[in-house]
């Protein structure tokens, strides 16, 4: 089983760059982020065109989730279940595919450490948690898979400089603290399990000039298992020729191998 991960910074934008990816790559299941557009105008007809599923849920000009799908998802829910905050069902869409489910989530970014938008990051991480409890019990009980666009660099090798940056909303104390709580529940990393080196970066970001062959990156797109699929994860790795594709995303597909 395959399933990949993709910031998109705009599902209608990077529609060409997509669609050319899933031929070449033939996932299972993509999750995207941050599509960036109502339901009403989410490209479903070219997806299904192209022989691909689309489940989704948008928000007007950001947020945004959506899961893209050889075979249709038996089970599929949106959001965090634990009451309307205006926009958790644009951060989160969880489907189950076979015996394995997929939850994929766009984080709240924060945007300033003093902003009442990252104390909205961190108590979202915390009902986060508390859906895995409630989803699934114990971890052990799962084939759970967890991706997305974390928003969070966990340790110094996810970022380019971490002294630098420190502290920044997605790379200081309170977030990692906040995500730690949420993998306590049960979760291994499964990207570090297969990519434990240095300088391997998800995200390049456009206002730094040349930031990807400068290597100035962060790792804030994620793959996280409960213990019985991480046990068989295969392969985790990066697509940097997405990233230097024309019209990319300031992130890039990360694809994670899986078997039955």
């Amino acid at each position: 089983m395959r399933i990949a991960t993709f910031n998109c910074n705009s599902v209608r934008k990077r529609l060409p760059l997509i669609l050319a990816w899933l031929k070449e790559n033939r996932p299972d299941v993509l999750a995207l982020q941050e599509t960036k557009t109502e339901d009403a105008t989410f490209p479903e007809q070219a997806f299904v065109e192209a022989g691909w599923q689309a489940a989704y849920r948008g928000q007007k000009s950001y947020n945004g989730v959506a899961l893209i799908s050889r075979e249709p998802a038996e089970k599929m829910s949106f959001g965090l279940g634990d009451g309307d905050d205006g926009e958790s069902e644009a951060r989160l869409i969880h489907g189950r595919y076979g015996k394995v489910d997929v939850v994929n989530t766009y984080v709240p970014q924060g945007r300033a450490l003093d902003s009442p938008q990252f104390q909205f990051k961190l108590q979202w991480l915390r009902r986060l948690r508390a859906y895995f409890e409630r989803e699934f019990g114990a971890a052990g009980q799962a084939r759970a898979v967890w991706v997305g666009d974390l928003n969070v660099a966990p340790e110094p090798r996810d970022v380019h400089d971490s002294k630098k940056v420190w502290p920044h909303v997605c790379h200081c104390e309170p977030v990692i603290k906040a995500f730690r709580e949420v993998v306590d529940w049960g979760l291994t990393d499964v990207f570090r399990k297969h990519l434990p080196g240095d300088d391997v970066f998800t995200f390049w970001d456009y206002r730094v000039p040349n930031a990807l062959p400068r290597g100035l990156g962060w790792r804030i797109d994620q793959v996280l298992a409960t213990p019985e699929q991480a046990r068989r994860s295969r392969d985790c790795r990066v697509d940097l020729e997405a990233r230097r594709a024309e019209s990319p995303s300031d992130h890039t597909f990360v694809v994670s191998d899986w078997d039955e």
